[in-house]
């Protein structure tokens, strides 16, 4: 009988630590379950911040989702796919990242608080004075305080500037960036604009080529230093870079165009003529292509280069070098009054480009609210074929004197001419209004 109960209490201790053994081993496997699940978040958390490092805005999203997986509760991952979401113009997306980040923090920190004013950035929320809600205030401010999110405020907030044709706040946000980050390409390419759009060509060059430095294979810098090259009569160092774009893009008009451009002012006129002619086989109404063909053949066969001349004409915006050479080729051909007709069209276009000059150098110098100024610059740019830089000059009129009348008729008529009878009958209701005294509104 003693015998008994020591086996039966053997046999009842062997159970317990058989099942001791097994809950052990269960929460140990939990442990380390739980520790390659957390590995496995940090990876994917830091994957995400290198691939934002890098502006691989996508992969990030991707990385930082997969983080949220493993650690939900994640504020950081949280934060980081915020931005990469708002980088991608998922704006609704980012927005529910940032509410469950605030969620977590339990209040709305300055990080929360920059991203949500980029995120209303992308909205379309800055304005061309002084944004919406304090938005670009509070923005400039976090960059004065050295916000460790600077580089992402300046690089948001320069192209915000651009789109609303801001060039020199754009600029100074792009040399406050590139003093914190000589090698950031995008910062390099929109300074490269910046110069350019004010005349700076040197300068401008100078920055797309540190761009191309760091990224030999962006055709499309390496196609806008080129032009502009071409533009200031540097053509043997744009026939480089054109002909290197020619070996990659083989049908890209505008590299063939360029190219053209190169060997005709460096003596191979017969050479330039069939890519030109390589051009209008596939774009018939390519008014630069037919402008530049005709002009290889002015001197010499002046009635070949009148038809292409015409066709150009007929075809293209107002444009001083192509009426200039027009006029000239109808002397050639004897046609001395219709090429004084076109001279003086030269004259009036040349007047308008210079005076569009002189008011915007005004606007931005010595009268930046005056409501006057921006009309007649937008009804110039009208006049010079430029309906969006137009419509820019006359929007930002009217925020500075909601009720200019000058700029509501101007307007009127304008979207009369190209159809828009909504927008117009809007303009002429506000005109009337402001004519009865009852005050009028911003479109």
């Amino acid at each position: 009988m003693p015998g008994s109960r020591l086996v039966a209490w053997q046999q009842t201790h062997l159970r317990r630590l058989v099942w001791g053994l097994i809950v052990a081993a269960v929460l140990v496997s939990g442990a380390i379950y739980q520790a390659g699940w957390q590995l496995w978040a940090r990876s994917h958390f830091q994957s995400a911040q290198q691939a934002l490092e890098q502006h691989a805005w996508s992969e990030a999203l991707t990385h930082a989702e997969a983080c949220l997986r493993g650690q939900p509760k994640n504020r950081a991952a949280h934060l980081l796919a915020a931005r990469a979401a708002r980088r991608l113009e998922r704006l609704d997306l980012a927005e529910e990242h940032l509410d469950a980040c605030q969620q977590l923090e339990g209040s709305q920190t300055q990080a929360i608080h920059v991203e949500r004013a980029l995120l209303r950035v992308h909205r379309g929320g800055i304005g061309d004075v002084a944004g919406v809600g304090g938005v670009e205030e509070f923005l400039r401010a976090s960059v004065a305080q050295d916000d460790l999110d600077a580089v992402e405020i300046l690089d948001i907030l320069s192209a915000a500037y651009i789109l609303h044709y801001r060039v020199a706040d754009a600029q100074s946000c792009l040399d406050d960036l590139l003093r914190r980050q000589p090698e950031h390409f995008h910062a390099l390419v929109r300074r490269g604009w910046t110069a350019q759009n004010m005349s700076l060509y040197a300068e401008a060059i100078g920055y797309l080529d540190k761009a191309l430095a760091l990224r030999p294979d962006a055709d499309a810098v390496r196609l806008s230093m080129a032009e502009i090259q071409v533009a200031i009569g540097r053509f043997a160092q744009a026939q480089t870079h054109f002909e290197l774009l020619r070996e990659r893009q083989p049908d890209n008009p505008s590299v063939l165009f360029g190219l053209a451009r190169c060997w005709a002012n460096r003596g191979r006129k017969e050479e330039a003529i069939p890519l030109l002619d390589q051009i209008l086989a596939r774009y018939p109404s390519d008014w630069k292509a037919l402008s530049e063909r005709g002009g290889l053949v002015e001197q010499d066969r002046p009635a070949e280069a009148e038809g292409y001349l015409r066709r150009a004409e007929a075809l293209a915006p107002p444009d001083l070098p192509l009426l200039v050479r027009l006029a000239d080729c109808l002397r050639l051909v004897g046609k001395e009054e219709e090429a004084r007709t076109y001279r003086e069209k030269a004259d009036r276009l040349k007047a308008d480009i210079q005076r569009a000059a002189q008011l915007g150098d005004q606007i931005r110098e010595q009268k930046p609210n005056d409501p006057a100024l921006r009309r007649e610059l937008g009804c110039l740019l009208l006049r010079l074929g430029k309906q969006q830089d137009a419509l820019h000059w006359f929007q930002t009129a009217l925020e500075k004197d909601p009720g200019h009348q000058p700029t509501h008729e101007s307007l009127a008529t304008f979207y009369d001419q190209v159809g828009n009878f909504e927008r117009a009958a809007y303009h002429r209701r506000v005109l009337q209004k402001l004519k009865d005294g009852q005050g009028g509104g911003a479109p």
